[in-house]
């Protein structure tokens, strides 16, 4: 369990980045994929709740609010359907004080249910009960069967062009790792979750992909070495990251060059730069 903070707000980590117990952050970039957690073992039937879930899990966590908190207004972003990662809640224990509000409209989430709240918008947390406030918070990708779980009428207003739906990985084989090993200069806005690729006058990032045990790896110096996990055709994922941004690698035209991308459903913004191969 985390220690407590200015708000008594505690975690217990189920599913974090390299399944690390005192994790309890929604993860970033990084080598490391999700893994549970030991303490999961001792939650047999929240196992079986995450197992039922047809999608990528990514960090989930059991969070205890106490009597008398307030979480003031924030928004968790970015988050939903059009950035491919949700986050879903199912309450384990309540209290009639306990309120949820989604751009001022109250929630009272009862337990043996789950919800999805797009918590992008603007959203705040009450408990004035005198029991504490405990919800399952599960991080998770979007694929088609997961939005199949909504309820019909909700499904019938979402553009589907507009969600992100998670790319399964497309293994390379081990003698192709070689092909994208290269040299690139890297935007410093594609490595800021709340950025958008766009041009600007701060200097680029000197960056390497190289084949690390196996995986390939975008090592950026002076910021994060991230594992890069292929969806096809030369696209990657960020490793601990999700479908709003990536990388694509085109290193075998007479023009070698690296596009750094975010994306927010439909609408996609790049930034290329010329890729240096390694010599032979």
């Amino acid at each position: 369990m985390t220690p407590s903070t200015e708000i008594d707000w505690r975690c217990l980590a189920l599913r974090s980045p390299g399944g690390d117990p005192d994790r309890t952050d929604p993860g970033g970039p990084g080598i490391e994929g999700f893994a549970d957690t030991p303490w999961i073992r001792h939650t047999p039937y929240l196992a079986e709740v995450l197992t039922s879930l047809p999608a990528e899990l990514r960090s989930v966590r059991l969070m205890s609010l106490a009597p008398g908190v307030r979480v003031p207004e924030h928004r968790d972003t970015p988050t939903g359907l059009p950035y491919g990662f949700i986050r879903l809640h199912v309450p384990v224990r309540t209290n009639p004080g306990a309120v949820l509000s989604i751009d001022k409209v109250e929630h009272r989430w009862q337990p043996g249910t789950l919800w999805y709240g797009d918590f992008s918008r603007l959203h705040s947390v009450i408990n004035t009960g005198d029991q504490v406030r405990i919800h399952l918070v599960i991080d998770c990708s979007i694929s088609p069967e997961l939005l199949s779980l909504f309820p019909e009428h909700f499904q019938s207003r979402v553009p589907m062009s507009e969600v992100a739906y998670s790319r399964p990985e497309v293994p390379l084989q081990t003698f192709e790792l070689a092909d994208f090993r290269c040299e690139v200069l890297a935007p410093p806005c594609v490595l800021r979750l709340d950025d958008q690729a766009s041009e600007s006058a701060e200097p680029d990032l000197p960056a390497q992909v190289i084949d690390h045990e196996g995986t390939l790896v975008l090592k950026v110096s002076g910021g994060p070495s991230i594992a890069l996990v292929h969806v096809g055709g030369g696209d990657f994922r960020f490793q601990g990251w999700i479908e709003e941004r990536g990388l694509h690698l085109d290193l075998f035209g007479d023009s070698p060059r690296a596009v750094f991308y975010t994306r927010r459903g439909r609408r996609r913004q790049q930034i290329t730069r010329t890729a240096a191969l390694p010599q032979s």
